[in-house]
């Protein structure tokens, strides 16, 4: 079996896929807004919360924009702009697992980073508060994605993704 060759080297970093996590950094100014298409567990990876399953819930963008750190930990002034249709994972705890009980897969759904308060415990990072929105319809229902329900709720959907 003779396999073509390619000219460029397909693990060549310009080929990598990018992390796409929502970072919250700026107070007031990072936020998501799409539709909650998945929510996955995943053991933590932070010390002291080893093995503990936390939630990661997946949503197809419509707009927002946040804020890296770079390796000194500050904050990068130029923003991540979320681009339409990009699937992003926001990272669940206590106060969003909570906020999220009653969205439902195909629902639309915003991520804003509000505010920060002091934390706890001395020496530890302020807690960031991050708030949960669900846009509603003008009758006060909640607002639906509903292209991407019926794309991925037909009988050929299945299908589809095969």
């Amino acid at each position: 079996m003779t396999t073509k060759k390619t000219t460029t080297d397909d693990f060549d970093a310009s080929n990598e896929v990018p992390s796409n996590w929502v970072k919250f950094n700026i107070e007031g100014e990072d936020k998501i807004m799409g539709t909650l298409i998945a929510i996955r567990e995943m053991k933590s990876t932070l010390p002291g919360k080893e093995g503990e399953l936390v939630k990661i819930y997946e949503v197809k963008a419509d707009y927002g924009s946040f804020h890296e750190l770079d390796e000194k930990k500050k904050v990068i002034d130029e923003p991540i702009v979320v681009e339409e249709n990009s699937i992003w994972s926001i990272g669940g705890k206590p106060i969003i697992d909570r906020q999220m009980t009653n969205v439902r897969v195909g629902q639309k759904v915003g991520f804003k980073f509000t505010e920060e308060q002091p934390s706890k415990t001395k020496g530890f990072a302020p807690a960031k508060v991050i708030k949960v929105f669900t846009p509603k319809n003008d009758d006060g229902t909640a607002k639906m994605d509903t292209v991407w329900i019926e794309q991925n709720t037909s009988p050929l959907s299945a299908l589809d993704q095969m």
